[in-house]
């Protein structure tokens, strides 16, 4: 049986490629279709090979009063109290303490400073495993189970919570010796230095170089390895650089009403509501729609394109996108002098429909057809190098010709 290295960059745009000189001479490459959304969508299609609307992950954190780690604050209704950054941030170590075992996903249990502490008992995170835990999607098994259930080796190197680390995890990582038959490269640096100075800037042009390199050796590495060995690399997403910000408080106070009266979440540009009744949507639906010209509400229709129709309200009653070049932006807050929020020069989880939000996929074998591959291609093509069948509940194909 042939060994595949597989390699992946979070947030790498196709056009990045004309930085990465050995990358760009293999002839077999695509644009991938993103998901309408962030990373925690895009993790979950290409581990599983099913859409959102099946694996559930859409956003970080979800409306689940029963579940959530501040259910405490709202039982003792310690909102009602006044509060700055510092008690916030206690409240939320004391929260974290508590639930620490419970929940072992990459993002663990965020700090939700940007979000008024009258609103955090209503959360709770989505995920609540790592990526390749056993159990990480509930009902659907990923790559790294089904794997092991067929008793396939398989090594993961640098999925680790740093991502300025990952790319030098896979430096150092010996493939000649590795006996493992899938031997997957996570390299995360590329998606927060676009976000912070932007794919084309020097900063992650001279990283992006770097991490063309590596994957150079590891490739001639391979080769040694295996001469018959596949190579797979390939990305979740795109970036957008961002020319404007939208401050969704400052909005609703211009109409009369105030954000903070209304369950509310607001992600990078999504800002999503819960309503208690009728009349809060219709007030909600009244100032967003002072919004028109930055973005839009996800209709039914739209969901339901990008297969993000869920069973339930988890993710919100009534979700308003903001479209490109647009972000929604919170404030600056400072913590002993020092400021917490980054402004992101680049984005993404825009719509899948802009070429900007694309992926791209480079391989070493030869693929079938022309048209975009999905991020849940990804399992059912790595199953077929290991001639295990992809399962029928799996929305994905097989890639290669």
């Amino acid at each position: 049986m042939t060994t595949l290295l597989t390699v992946f960059v979070d947030g790498l745009k196709p056009e990045s490629l004309e930085h990465m000189e050995f990358l760009d001479t293999f002839e077999n490459k695509r644009r991938i279709k993103t998901e309408l959304g962030y990373s925690n969508p895009c993790h979950a299609s290409m581990y599983s090979g099913v859409y959102p609307n099946k694996h559930l992950c859409w956003f970080i954190w979800k409306y689940s009063p029963e579940t959530s780690p501040f259910k405490w604050i709202g039982k003792l209704k310690l909102y009602r109290f006044p509060h700055n950054i510092y008690t916030k941030y206690l409240c939320y170590k004391i929260s974290k303490i508590f639930n620490s075992r419970k929940v072992t996903s990459y993002y663990g249990i965020p700090f939700l400073w940007r979000i008024p502490i009258n609103n955090w008992h209503y959360f709770d995170v989505a995920e609540k495993k790592f990526w390749s835990e056993p159990g990480y999607i509930e009902n659907y098994p990923t790559i790294f189970e089904i794997l092991k259930e067929n008793n396939i080796a398989y090594e993961i190197v640098g999925m680790s919570r740093n991502p300025a680390q990952s790319s030098i995890e896979v430096a150092k990582h010996d493939l000649v010796t590795s006996k493992s038959l899938w031997i997957y490269y996570f390299i995360g640096d590329i998606d927060p230095l676009s976000h912070r100075y932007g794919q084309d800037s020097p900063q992650t042009i001279e990283r992006l170089k770097r991490i063309d390199n590596i994957v150079e050796i590891k490739y001639k590495e391979l080769e040694k390895k295996d001469e018959e060995a596949c190579f797979l690399f390939f990305s979740d997403h795109g970036h957008i650089k961002v020319k404007g910000e939208v401050n969704l408080y400052s909005h609703f106070r211009s109409c009369g009403e105030s954000l903070k009266d209304y369950i509310h979440f607001i992600d990078s540009n999504y800002a999503r509501f819960w309503f208690r009744n009728e009349k809060e949507r219709r007030n909600v639906e009244r100032v967003l729609s002072e919004l028109d010209d930055k973005g839009f509400i996800l209709t039914n229709e739209l969901l339901q394109k990008y297969h993000v129709d869920m069973p339930d309200n988890r993710y919100g009653d009534l979700i308003f996108y903001l479209d490109v070049p647009y972000v929604f932006s919170h404030g600056e807050v400072y913590v002993l002098g020092k400021r917490m929020s980054v402004k992101n020069v680049s984005m993404h989880g825009y719509l899948p429909d802009y070429p900007e939000s694309d992926g791209v996929l480079v391989t070493s074998s030869r693929l079938k057809g022309n048209k975009l591959i999905k991020l849940e291609d990804i399992t059912p093509s790595i199953l077929y190098m290991f001639n295990i069948a992809t399962p029928n509940y799996m929305d994905g194909e097989i890639i290669w010709k």
